[in-house]
């Protein structure tokens, strides 16, 4: 799966969470466009930590100090672009810094006065000083709370000014509310959109902060399991101190502002030649011409195409309506949950929901529901070779395909179904956990982490290995399997396709 349909997502989790990672970080280079447009010089003051910048950064020239503001601008009901302005202190000094004046200031306007040139900004680590109670910390800038891991909470996110603070900018639409705070000095914004499924914890909150002491900008994804309250709390408690060199093993990940703006032209140019359907990718039948029966053996090649001697079966395929086929002890409380007091898997109900833009705001058209089956695969991975094989890394990928007009498509898991020119929604949510593609049940586990490892196969020696998904009724027809760990959920990759997907289809029968 590509793309949630938690529009709001944060762009990092652990592992397990990567792909689903990988869409939002996607889908915000798509949506967050800067726009440089006409513009009003900012007003304020100018901070004692932005002039202790000028001793720290010692190879730093200014033509000039400027004053940066980070500011939102409402360009309609629910567009907000938030920027942050530089502007010069003779300016301020006749009073031209006001919102009333400077109306005409074109982004020109704004790089002049962003006269800093920086030749290096430090780098610098974070200090929190404030969680609600029950939030621990997951990984670098990632906090959940304990009862919910890994579904919530907060993740910080930053950007580092190569270009110079003014030349920040990001444009937000769908907005719900939004206002200009201050977090200990350093201006911010805070930033609330519909939350169109309350059931689910969505990342419905942003708050960004502007560290031009020492040209940083924080952006912080917040879910819908913490207060606006508590978010500002969190914020205002984080502080980035310069570290001289870069030894230090706390120091910031952060992305540079450059190649940020190089990634969203890239995606953007890249998104130019495909198809307005970002729901579907497509390939020839030709292109799944390694196909494989259930029943088959067939090579599990690295990366380069090298044997290792490690070749996998699908040797049985059963569906159920409820977990029964499950180890208990292995199934999380999240499967659990999907099922009702007796026992069955409850039904997943399909959003149809009109997108929000900077005009109006995500509204649900309709909605259904459709039943959820249980599919269940036996995996057998035999070692050919003459060396033990330890640690292997297995994973299981459940495709949607299906061919229209000679062609192999797929479908995704962010997009449960394409509207027609007459329909008034854009986008199907499944809100089901039919929605996730990846393989969210296994019984042998091994590795470091106690994960999707098996331990050991001698030469000649068979590992039998169980996965399970939850899917659709309807999308019991379509399903292929792919065992590559290369990754790429919800998408075709070169490296599956010449693996070849198992055709799960005429073995399944509800």
């Amino acid at each position: 799966m590509r793309f949630e349909d938690l529009k709001y997502d944060f762009p990092k989790m652990p592992e397990e969470m990567r792909t689903m990672i990988e869409r939002e970080v996607e889908k915000q280079v798509k949506t967050e466009q800067p726009r440089f447009q006409r513009r009003r010089k900012a007003a304020g003051k100018v901070l004692a930590a932005s002039m202790a910048a000028v001793v720290l950064l010692g190879t730093t020239t200014f033509a000039g100090v400027s004053i940066y503001r980070m500011q939102r601008e409402q360009i309609s009901d629910h567009g907000v672009n938030i920027k942050i302005s530089g502007q010069e202190p003779e300016a301020q000094n006749r009073g031209q810094g006001t919102k009333d004046q400077g109306q005409g200031a074109s982004k020109a306007d704004d790089a002049s006065a962003d006269s800093v040139k920086l030749s290096e900004i430090p780098n610098v680590k974070m200090e929190i000083g404030y969680l609600p109670d029950g939030m621990v910390q997951t990984e670098e800038g990632k906090y959940c709370f304990e009862d919910a891991m890994y579904q919530g909470g907060i993740s910080v996110v930053f950007y580092r000014m190569d270009m110079g603070d003014g030349q920040f900018e990001m444009l937000h639409e769908n907005v719900l509310s939004s206002e200009d705070l201050s977090f200990n000095g350093f201006d911010g914004v805070y930033l609330e959109y519909p939350h169109l499924y309350e059931e689910e914890i969505a990342f419905n909150q942003r708050i960004y902060v502007a560290f031009t002491d020492v040209h940083y900008v924080m952006q912080m994804y917040v879910a819908s399991d913490v207060s606006k309250e508590e978010a500002i709390k969190v914020a205002e408690s984080i502080k980035l101190i310069p570290v001289d060199g870069a030894g230090d093993h706390n120091l910031v990940s952060s992305w540079d502002w450059s190649s940020y703006l190089a990634s969203k032209l890239e995606v953007e140019q890249y998104n130019e030649t495909q198809d307005d359907d970002m729901g579907l990718t497509v390939v020839s039948k030709e292109d799944m011409k390694n196909t494989h029966a259930v029943g088959e053996s067939f090579s599990l090649d690295d990366m380069e195409g090298q044997e290792r001697g490690l070749t996998a079966k699908v040797t049985g395929v059963q569906v159920s309506d409820d977990l029964s086929l499950l180890d208990e002890s292995l199934v999380d409380e999240e499967w659990k949950g999907e099922t009702g007091s007796d026992g069955k898997l409850r039904p997943a109900t399909i959003q149809y929901i009109k997108e929000g833009n900077k005009d109006s705001l995500s509204e649900v058209i309709k909605s259904r529901e459709v039943a959820q089956k249980l599919v269940y695969v036996t995996v057998d991975y035999t070692n050919t070779g003459d060396k033990e094989l330890k640690d292997v890394l297995f994973f299981g990928d459940l495709a949607r395909i299906y061919e229209e007009d000679g062609q192999m498509k797929m479908a995704s898991g962010w997009n449960y179904e394409e509207p027609s020119s007459e329909d008034q929604w854009t986008h199907a949510a499944n809100r089901g956990l039919s929605r996730l593609f990846e393989m969210q049940y296994y019984d042998v586990h091994g590795g470091e982490r106690n994960n999707n490892y098996i331990a050991s196969i001698q030469p000649g020696e068979t590992a039998t290995v169980h996965m399970g998904w939850i899917v659709t009724e309807e999308e019991l027809e379509n399903l292929y399997l792919s065992l590559d760990t290369y990754g790429g959920s919800g998408i075709f990759t070169e490296s599956a396709l010449a693996q070849g997907y198992v055709d799960l289809r005429l073995l399944i029968t509800p």
